[in-house]
């Protein structure tokens, strides 16, 4: 039975989740994991979402607690390594391990550091919130899908779903959870760069024609990288699975990358086409409107930090 949460990375995605399981299982049970700096930041101004103030229970990193029976893990891909030494303390025999990081990398991160046996495989999709300093706003509050690396029942992912359920934590356990995982992987490589580099909401990636035709084709490629992989079933209609998704949030609602780009912050590009690039030249397989659109993302990244330095 899980009684006691830890959160790390409290942005637009771990904020919301942070949240609904406090809400649910006592804020005293779900401790959320952050550095000095943001502690006083927090303090001073505290988070908010949708203009109502939270009061999490945060603890800093070197605090010794009682480990936890699930931690997630909810911050950006760059700062996996450090949040992975902040956790450490909540970490025991029996806690299980959820990354809700992009990418298709932190899982094996997470297992080589603490135990392959620790870690279940998970991502968010559908979650449109935005973040401005410490004020998150958003419409839809996403879903996690999450299951085991075999894709098979266990006791754990039962008392997830049930916790899950008990929190109004809307969530899947897919029959593939690695096929569903390169699936965001692939929305991440087109819709969030292409959203970065054009500055289009979701509702501009759901219906201007020519971002629409190269997020497909750009999602083409990525499937073509899934196959040489050995990944089982990610074809066209996750294209069309995708579209849909996208244009039912928030017109005006933004991807995580245009949300960096705008605010000056280091973006995930090189976890999204950067990555997918590699892998390409790993397998032989030409990704070249990935190449173009990563060198395109990372040039567009440097031209707006130095606007806002």
């Amino acid at each position: 039975m899980i009684k006691k949460v830890s959160v790390i990375g409290i942005g637009a995605v771990g904020a919301i989740y942070a949240w609904r399981l406090s809400d649910y299982l006592g804020y005293e049970n779900v401790r959320v994991i952050v550095g000095d700096d943001r502690l006083k930041r927090y303090t001073s101004s505290k988070i908010s979402l949708n203009g109502t103030n939270i009061d999490y229970q945060f603890v800093s990193p070197g605090m010794q607690v009682e480990p936890a029976d699930l931690l997630i893990i909810a911050t950006k891909n760059h700062h996996l390594p450090q949040a992975i030494e902040d956790c450490a303390s909540h970490v025991g025999p029996k806690t299980t391990i959820i990354s809700l990081l992009n990418g298709i990398d932190s899982e094996r991160m997470l297992a080589q550091r603490f135990g392959e046996e620790k870690v279940l495989y998970a991502f968010t999709t559908a979650l449109d919130s935005t973040r401005e300093g410490t004020r998150i706003d958003f419409s839809t509050e996403g879903i996690i899908y999450f299951g085991e690396k075999n894709n098979k029942d266990s006791e754990r992912l039962q008392e997830m779903a049930s916790l899950f359920t008990q929190a109004k934590i809307a969530f899947q356990i897919p029959e593939n959870i690695e096929r569903e995982l390169w699936a965001k992987f692939m929305v991440n490589v087109s819709i969030n760069t292409l959203s970065a580099i054009t500055r289009a909401t979701y509702g501009d990636c759901a219906s201007i024609p020519a971002i629409k035709a190269m997020i497909i084709d750009t999602q083409r490629e990525v499937i073509a990288l899934a196959k040489a992989k050995g990944v089982v079933g990610l074809d066209e209609s996750y294209i069309e699975k995708y579209q849909k998704i996208f244009a039912s949030l928030e017109y005006y609602g933004k991807t995580s990358m245009l949300q960096d780009i705008e605010a000056g912050r280091t973006t995930e590009n090189d976890f999204f086409c950067v990555r997918a690039s590699e892998l390409g030249r790993e397998l032989g397989v030409p990704t070249p409107l990935i190449d173009a659109l990563g060198r395109l993302a990372a040039g567009s990244e440097a031209v707006q930090a130095k606007r806002n330095y």
